[in-house]
């Protein structure tokens, strides 16, 4: 049985208003596990892929095959495939809300550190977009990678290098707060 919290919800309902864990945010991709469905996830809209070859889609098989993120089938902050998501979505428990389970930190407490996470991450993913960078199908660590192997071989311009500084030092500070409240 689920814990209640005091208000009588459970603290899984704090996901509902994360989802930084299917976004792109936290993970750039979620490995295929034994047991997963490959072809019903692939019918939902997940394309596996072989880390080796990144480009290779996957019939069967799980060595070394994974899901991108962000997770074609996240709406924001609800799962259209909760029932049947891979395994290790079905594992994963970040540290927030193991903190919230345990009652080690508030619900209301959590909350205000999803918001504050959600608001960082919004940051980067607006200075990417202000970088030129829109493929908003890629994992948030991959754009920031991409965009910055692109200005460096491309060289920029004194605006560009403003709102590239701004962009590091952004996430940076979203990395610092991912891994001090959600993963090590």
């Amino acid at each position: 049985m689920t814990p209640k919290h005091s208000n009588g919800s459970p603290p899984e309902d704090i996901c509902l208003t994360c989802g930084l864990c299917c976004n792109g945010a936290i993970f750039a991709d979620v490995a295929v596990q034994p047991g997963d469905n490959i072809g019903r996830l692939q019918s939902a809209g997940l394309i596996p892929f072989s880390r080796s070859r990144q480009s290779a889609p996957i019939v069967s098989g799980f060595s070394n095959h994974r899901f991108a993120q962000p997770c074609a089938a996240f709406d924001g902050c609800r799962c259209s495939i909760y029932a049947d998501r891979p395994k290790h979505c079905q594992a994963f428990e970040c540290l927030l809300l193991k903190s919230v389970k345990l009652g080690i930190r508030e619900k209301k407490a959590a909350l205000s550190i999803i918001r504050t996470a959600r608001e960082q991450a919004d940051k980067v993913w607006r200075l990417l977009r202000e970088l030129g960078d829109t493929d908003e199908d890629l994992a948030l660590k991959i754009r920031f990678e991409q965009t910055t192997r692109r200005l460096e071989a491309n060289g920029w311009d004194a605006h560009s290098a403003d709102i590239y500084g701004q962009l590091t030092l952004a996430f940076h500070a979203l990395n610092l707060l991912l891994s001090e409240h959600f993963y090590r």
